[in-house]
Order: C-alpha cells, then structure tokens, then sequence
C-alpha cells in the first residue's frame, strides 16, 4: 500500500485510510477485476458448441465420492 500511498503524493505520516486513496486515484479493486475475467471466461465457454472440451469440464459433475484420508501406495 505504500506504493500507492506515495503516487498518490503522500507520505508514510500523513494519515489517510486504503479507502479514501482508491477513491481519490479511481483504482479498481482487484477482486471486480477478478469476477470480470470470471465472467468474460464463462460467457466465452458458453459460446463454444456443446462438445468442446472447455464447455463438458464446465457442466461436468462427478459421481460416487472419494475416499477420505491419505491415499494408499504400494
């Protein structure tokens, strides 16, 4: 946060809350930025035809259960 403390001209003294910075520099938090890509992707695969890979992992839900605890080896 420091890096952007000191673009937005401040020191490490003066007192001046996360919030208040993103809102003076018009930043967009990165969580938005992730739930856009997330979204654009979506729409994306829902485009594609039904037997591309991409859109049968989309909708691809597995049966049965799996074991619990650590796996066996040999």
């Amino acid at each position: 946060m420091n890096c952007v403390k000191q673009s937005a001209g401040y020191n490490w003294t003066d007192y001046e809350t996360k919030s208040e910075i993103v809102k003076e520099l018009n930043m967009t938090p990165v969580l938005v930025k992730i739930q856009e890509y997330k979204r654009n992707w979506l729409q994306h695969v829902n485009r594609m035809p039904y037997n591309r890979l991409q859109s049968m992992l989309k909708n691809y839900r597995p049966r049965g259960r799996m074991n619990k605890g650590r796996s066996l080896t040999l």
